[in-house]
């Protein structure tokens, strides 16, 4: 890609390391791995806040549902946020930028993300539970928007922290 303007390059970086990603994720459907990251990683925790936060709601975890006795959350795969680690990551790893920063990136980033991922699972139990009418936008527009553009800001902030390269004068060429 020698000679590639830099966002092309980007582009193709981050589709290819996003499509991998995906794929590989997909691929552990079913699986342990899958039910580690999902079940144990993002929606046990959420369960558990959902109960300190509010312990009337008598919450409980039953595999990948969020039940009160009033209410089912039942999170299907692409709604319990991993996909915003896959993008989050993707972007990273297609960055030009040295490892140490791609490390700090990461890390922050990973921290943010799976934040959002809970915050929004919680935000989604409490519109089913306490306000259904505002349901459908809360769902299916605002939250699943939402952590992307938090996401997005970051990464934006993380690429504007990182100082450009600095340019090496050829001792051997004349000019």
């Amino acid at each position: 890609m020698r000679g590639a303007p830099p966002t092309l390059v980007f582009a193709l970086r981050f589709l290819t390391c996003f499509a991998v990603l995906m794929g590989g994720f997909e691929a552990s459907r079913g699986t342990a791995f899958e039910r580690f990251v999902v079940v144990d990683c993002i929606l046990r925790p959420t369960t558990d806040l959902i109960q300190a936060a509010a312990p009337r709601e008598q919450v409980s975890l039953v595999d990948r549902t969020i039940s009160t006795p009033t209410s089912r959350l039942h999170v299907t795969r692409g709604c319990e946020g991993v996909e915003i680690f896959l993008l989050l990551v993707a972007a990273v790893l297609a960055y030009a930028a040295p490892w140490k920063a791609r490390l700090r990136g990461l890390g922050v980033g990973f921290v943010l993300a799976y934040l959002l991922s809970v915050t929004r699972l919680m935000a989604l139990h409490f519109s089913l539970r306490y306000a259904p009418a505002a349901w459908e936008a809360v769902h299916g527009l605002l939250l699943p928007l939402v952590p992307i553009i938090v996401v997005m800001f970051y990464f934006m902030h993380w690429t504007a922290s990182i100082p450009a390269p600095q340019s090496v004068a050829d001792p051997t060429r004349a000019g």
